[in-house]
């Protein structure tokens, strides 16, 4: 059986700079205030800062990827079919 990973972990430090467009000049910058702590601890963004123009800014650790996005989209189909269906069947037995 074929397991479909529906995120991928990416490293940041790998991307673009959104300012500058420069690849591979980002870092890790800590947090500055209680927000940032909270953001950077409890979600899937870090807090990354250029060294070539000083951009700073959050950037996602996680990546969706095609076969994902057609996978994800599936599976939602499917509930809301389910749901539908289930609707009708409860809705012919009460009455």
């Amino acid at each position: 059986m074929v397991q479909l990973k529906l995120v991928i972990n990416k490293n940041p430090l790998f991307d673009k700079c959104p300012e500058c467009k420069e690849v591979a000049t980002l870092h890790r910058s800590r947090a500055r205030n209680i927000v940032e702590s909270f953001i950077k601890r409890f979600t899937f963004f870090k807090i990354y800062r250029c060294t070539k123009c000083g951009w700073r800014g959050y950037r996602s650790t996680l990546a969706f990827t095609k076969a994902s996005a057609k996978t994800l989209f599936f599976y939602i189909l499917l509930a809301a079919v389910t749901a539908i269906v289930v609707r009708f069947v409860i809705a012919k037995f009460i009455k």
